[in-house]
C-alpha cells in the first residue's frame, strides 16, 4: 500500500477593523453617497471536520441603518483518495472522485463544486500486491476566491452574533470495473472569510473630517482624527453609551495655520465595567451646518484586542501593519510565501503607537503572501493574508 501524506498550513482567526470594500450601486446612501464598511476577518484553520459554524459579530443597529451585507470567502482544499479492490479478480477500475464545499448564511450562500475522474487504473486481486491506489493530493478548489451578498437582512442586525455555517461533503464512485472495492477520501480545507457591512451613519457625514478612529488603552479611549480645516469653525468630540442620544464631551478649535492637520484626545474611563462606548465628532462650518464623523464603538471588556488589519491589501510598494490598539515592545513582521518561506523580515521597536509600516527594497513576486506580527517579547503571533502585485 501506498503511503498517503497530508499538506497543511497554519492560519489563526483574525478580526480586523475597518476595511475598503468595493461599493455595489443598491449599496449607496441617499444622495448617491458611498456607504461606511465595517469588515470582520476569519481564518478557517486547516481541518478535516465536515461541517463548522462561525460566529461573527452583527450590526449595530445603532450606528446606522444596514444596506447590504457581503461575505467573501478565500478557500484552499486538498484531496487524497485512496482505493483497494476487495474482489477476486485483477480489474480495471475507473472512479469519479465528487466533492462539494458550501459556506452559508442568512440570504447568502456560497458553493465549491469539484469532480475529477481517475484510472483506467488495474488493480490486482484482493491481498496481492498491487490491490490498492493512491490518488492526490489534489487540489479540490479550482476557484478559490468567491463573494455573495444580500441586502439588509434582519438577521444580522443586533449586539449578539449571526452564524455562517461551512460543510463538505461527496466522495468517490466506481465508474467502470464492478462494485468490489473500498475507497477512503481524506479532506484538509482552511481559508479565510470576510463579512462586511455596508451601512449608512445616522447623522449626515463630514466630507472633510478623515481618519478617526477610537481605540482603548489601559483606563484610556484615545481618539485621533485628521481633519481639512477650511470652513470649519468648531469640533465637538460626542459620546453615548446606546449610539443613539450623544453628549458634547468637549469643544475643540480647528487649527487654522494649516491646511490639514491631526488632532488627538483622551477619553479617561472613570468607572471600569462592561458594555460599550460610542464617540463621533460633530464638525461645525462657517456657515454654521454641522457634519458628522463616523460612529466608532469602543468595547470596555475588550482593552487586550490585539487584531491587526494589513493595508492597502493588495500591496504594491509596501503595507502597514494597523493594530487594534495601541502598542509597544520589539516586533517583527515577515512577508511569508505559501511554501511557508520568510521572502522578507522587518524588525522594529514600537512605543504606544497603531501603525507599523513596512516597505521592501526588494519587491517580492506577485502572488498570494502571510503577513506574519510577532511579539518578539511574548512570542505572541498573528497571521493576515495579503495579495502583492
Amino acid at each position: 500500500m501506498k503511503n498517503i501524506y497530508l499538506f497543511t498550513s497554519l492560519l489563526f482567526l483574525i478580526v480586523s477593523p475597518f476595511l475598503a470594500t468595493p461599493v455595489e450601486a443598491q449599496c449607496l446612501c441617499s444622495g448617491g453617497l458611498p456607504p461606511t464598511a465595517i469588515t470582520q476577518t476569519l481564518t478557517l484553520p486547516p481541518t478535516k471536520v465536515s461541517t463548522l459554524t462561525f460566529n461573527f459579530q452583527q450590526f449595530d443597529p445603532a450606528l446606522g441603518t444596514l444596506n447590504c451585507v457581503s461575505l467573501q470567502d478565500t478557500v484552499t482544499g486538498t484531496s487524497i483518495t485512496g482505493a483497494r479492490n476487495t474482489g477476486p479478480d485483477s480489474t480495471d477500475f475507473l472512479f469519479l472522485l465528487s466533492l462539494t464545499s458550501k459556506i452559508s448564511g442568512p440570504g447568502i450562500n456560497i458553493t465549491h463544486p469539484f469532480s475529477h475522474t481517475y484510472g483506467y487504473d488495474n488493480l490486482k486481486a484482493y491481498g496481492q500486491a498491487g490491490d490498492t491506489i493512491t490518488y492526490g493530493p489534489a487540489n479540490i478548489i479550482t476557484n478559490p476566491t468567491d463573494s455573495a451578498s444580500t441586502s439588509g437582512n434582519a438577521a444580522y442586525l443586533g449586539t449578539g452574533t449571526v452564524p455562517v455555517t461551512f460543510a463538505v461533503n461527496g466522495g468517490m464512485i466506481t465508474q467502470d470495473g464492478g462494485s468490489n472495492y473500498k475507497s477512503s477520501v481524506s479532506t484538509t480545507i482552511g481559508g479565510t472569510m470576510k463579512l462586511t457591512y455596508l451601512y449608512c451613519p445616522a447623522a449626515l457625514l463630514a466630507t472633510n473630517l478623515l481618519e478617526f478612529s477610537a481605540a482603548r488603552k489601559d483606563n484610556n479611549i484615545l481618539l485621533n482624527w485628521n481633519a481639512k480645516n477650511d470652513q470649519v469653525s468648531r469640533f465637538d468630540i460626542e459620546y453615548s453609551v446606546d449610539g443613539k442620544e450623544f453628549t458634547t464631551l468637549t469643544a475643540v478649535a480647528p487649527n487654522h495655520d494649516a491646511v490639514n492637520s491631526n488632532y488627538r484626545y483622551t477619553y479617561n474611563i472613570r468607572q471600569a465595567g462592561a458594555g460599550s462606548i460610542y464617540f463621533r465628532i460633530k464638525q461645525t462650518g462657517m456657515d454654521n451646518k454641522p457634519g458628522y464623523s463616523v460612529v466608532r464603538k469602543v468595547t470596555l471588556t475588550d482593552q487586550n484586542s490585539d487584531g491587526i488589519a494589513i493595508y492597502p491589501n493588495p500591496a504594491i510598494t509596501g503595507v502597514s501593519v494597523a493594530f487594534g490598539h495601541p502598542v509597544s515592545g520589539d516586533y517583527s513582521v515577515a512577508i511569508v510565501n505559501m511554501a511557508g518561506q520568510v521572502v522578507m523580515e522587518k524588525k522594529a521597536s514600537l512605543n504606544n503607537t497603531t501603525i507599523l509600516p513596512v516597505s521592501w527594497s526588494v519587491k517580492p513576486a506577485p502572488g498570494v503572501y502571510f503577513t506574519r506580527v510577532t511579539n518578539t517579547h511574548t512570542l505572541e503571533q498573528q497571521m493576515m493574508r495579503v495579495v502583492i502585485r
